[in-house]
């Protein structure tokens, strides 16, 4: 008789992610009361399972759990089926059924990779390799990781969907979360990329590489930016880029949407998805200039640019190495996004709030829903946005009445949402279908945050640090709509203080064990588009009888700090979204100048504050107080040894006065990119 070793390898986690939570409780509480299945075991290996309630399970080798047949009446997924695979587990864990609480642990299991499921593709349906080799044709990449601790899951993460591998033992039980409930082509490209790194580097943990065909059909690809097309992509954008230096980003925008276009039309012919996906950011962000939104900032604006720039210039940069038969660190394709599809709909998805950003203009409003998908921890961002009115008599519709797939978005800003219709885009924007039978909306436990790990959700503040300082730059990163959003423990609230000028909240708290490594700033504007923001934020940190347990939000690093724009807290009690809560007004007696730096900080802050006006007013705006304005900024870096710095800004003023503007734009990059290090170095 044969033991069903993939069976025994599948973990209460990994049947949640094959069918789902519900089903996984009430099978293990069946379980654990021993109301079990009258289980037979064929020569073959395939398990039939009788139930009392007259129900038969029979499950056999080499099919998934969805393909195991039962005779209820439920459509797919059954908890028949994972009382079947509990049951079996119960079994040979102790040789005879066992009693409640008899739980045995497991030896823990080394690393191991699905490179040894090569030969199983050889029963996978044709067509679904050929739809994989054409995928590949297009210069696929692929993030391995071989997971970590005991119970390790491999994954693969492709452009556009996860893929997770649940049993060492069978393919079968591998799961991809796109809308195919059987083995797919993306986990075959998965198995592709996991032989071809074993080949390559066998004692990785985790490897980003472009994925071959395994018979060697792929010739030598060309160099990325030796197509014709690439060339106009960069001559039409050094154009577009001399302009907005030269007159604003505060020029009318017929002026600049021709050339915007220009560009667009070439990365859309190129395939370079994360090219179209920073152009449109850009328009974007010229548009929330223009409307005078609250989502604009005029540094964050730069940093727009400055990474369209510096995406380019690292991925030529990949493609040479890799032209030179040198491994590049990242490959071209990822950087730029090749081949990327605009969007894929995915199968049964539960989504965990994190939290939500409200938005305004003069024009329009709107709100960005931020999820995580339990099973990958990936973000996903429900985006959405409305014209601003007004009933009859002229009261505002607030944006936490307006509804999304049927739904009050202060409902969706916190809550969990399990849905068998979604649509995710390149960049993680989320799209849901309307309707009970496709979205159910549930509320958010206090505890849900608990399910999630690392990376996402840190152990400490120091963890945390480790983490970012060991990040590849954002600009060689797929683009997301959100970015470096983590959650953190709470272990004490140290200090806060309100900052009348600023119209900011900042608390101090510690996030670990107690040290300086463990430090964390909490920071918070106040923004009219979500006006109880603030008071909500105050409420759930510095309530005694509810004191806060975990924090999420976008974080960085400042000065060496840990830095935390918050989203939501949670306590044992619930989970606060501090756009869509509401709060009673806190006293804020506790005032303070957050606006002291030290002498370096303050330079390298104004510096990059000039530049982004410049960016905005234009170059050929700026009189002569501009210019002194730069020869003492060049005079304080290089007080502070900053000296090439220094002596780039130093130049500024001639290129300037040139006319000539065409070399000066490249300086420029340059200038702020070199001044972001030395900032990233100075926190490190």
């Amino acid at each position: 008789m044969t033991q069903r070793s993939d069976l025994l390898e599948l973990t209460p986690e990994a049947l949640m992610a094959l069918s789902n939570a519900g089903f996984v409780k009430r099978a293990q509480k069946e379980v654990a009361e021993g109301k079990l299945p009258e289980l037979t075991e064929r020569n073959d290996g395939c398990i039939d399972a009788k139930f009392s309630d007259g129900n038969q399970v029979t499950f056999p080798p080499g099919k998934t759990l969805r393909d195991a047949a039962c005779s209820c009446p439920a459509s797919s997924m059954c908890r028949h089926r994972v009382t079947l695979v509990l049951a079996y587990q119960a079994l040979h864990a102790t040789g005879v059924p066992p009693e409640a609480d008899d739980a045995q642990p497991q030896e823990p299991a080394p690393a191991w990779s699905p490179a040894r499921f090569s030969e199983q593709l050889g029963d996978v349906p044709l067509s679904v390799i050929s739809r994989a080799k054409k995928l590949i044709q297009s210069s696929v990449v692929v993030q391995l990781s071989k997971g970590s601790g005991a119970q390790a899951t491999p994954s693969a993460r492709l452009p556009m969907c996860d893929v997770r591998f649940f049993s060492r033992s069978s393919l079968a039980h591998a799961r991809c979360d796109c809308i195919q409930e059987t083995i797919c082509e993306h986990i075959v490209m998965a198995v592709w990329g996991f032989e071809q790194a074993e080949l390559s580097q066998p004692d990785f943990e985790q490897l980003t590489l472009q994925i071959s065909l395994p018979d060697g059909e792929q010739a030598q690809a060309n160099a990325l930016f030796d197509q014709s097309e690439a060339v106009l992509l960069q001559t039409s954008l050094d154009k577009l880029l001399l302009k907005l230096w030269s007159d604003g980003s505060s020029q009318p925008e017929t002026a600049i949407n021709p050339l915007m276009a220009e560009v667009s039309r070439h990365a859309q012919q190129l395939q370079w998805r994360w090219i179209s996906e920073s152009l449109a950011d850009i328009q974007q962000g010229m548009a929330d200039q223009h409307n005078r939104s609250s989502r604009y900032h005029p540094v964050e604006f730069l940093q727009r640019i400055s990474g369209l720039s510096a995406r380019l210039v690292a991925a030529r940069c990949m493609d040479q190495q890799a032209q030179q038969q040198t491994l590049p660190r990242l490959p071209a394709a990822e950087i730029l996004g090749l081949g990327v599809k605009g969007e894929i709909q995915l199968e049964h998805l539960k989504l965990v709030s994190l939290g939500a950003r409200y938005w305004a203009d003069e024009q329009q409003e709107g709100v960005d829903l931020i999820y995580t998908d339990p099973d990958s921890q990936a973000l996903m961002v429900i985006e959405r946005q409305w014209p601003r009115n007004s009933d009859p008599q002229g009261v505002a519709t607030p944006i936490g009445s307006r509804r999304i797939a049927g739904h009050p978005v202060k409902k969706l800003a916190a809550c969990q949402v399990i849905t068998n219709a979604a649509k995710r885009r390149a960049n993680g924007a989320l799209d849901i279908a309307s309707g009970k039978q496709y979205t159910s909306v549930l509320p958010l436990s206090a505890r849900a945050w608990e399910l999630l790990g690392e990376p996402l959700r840190q152990p400490d503040a120091a963890a945390l640090k480790r983490h970012l300082q060991q990040a590849l730059p954002d600009f060689v990163r797929p683009r997301q709509p959100i970015e470096q959003l983590h959650i953190l423990p709470v272990s004490e609230v140290l200090d806060w203080c309100w900052d009348p000028a600023l119209q900011c909240l900042q608390l101090e708290l510690l996030s670990g064990e107690a040290g300086d490594d463990n430090l964390v700033t909490v920071s918070l504007n106040y923004d009219s588009a979500a006006p109880q923001a603030i008071e909500v934020l105050a409420r759930a940190m510095l309530t005694p009888a509810t004191p806060p347990r975990l924090i999420s939000g976008r974080v960085k690093i400042a000065s060496g700090k840990l830095i935390i724009e918050p989203l939501a807290v949670a306590s044992d009690a619930q989970i606060f979204s501090l756009c869509a809560d509401e709060a009673e007004p806190f006293p804020m007696e506790r005032q303070a100048d957050l606006q002291q730096r030290s002498g370096m900080q303050q330079a390298l802050a104004d510096t990059e504050t000039l530049l982004a006006q410049w960016l905005q007013q234009g170059i050929r705006h700026q009189g002569g107080r501009g210019i002194e304005r730069v020869e003492m900024l060049a005079e304080a870096l290089n007080g502070y040894g900053l000296v090439q710095l220094s002596a780039w800004l130093n130049e500024l003023p001639e290129r300037i006065r040139s006319n000539n503007h065409t070399q000066l734009v490249p300086r420029l990059m340059t200038i702020y990119q070199t001044l972001r290090l030395v900032k990233d170095r100075q926190s490190n």
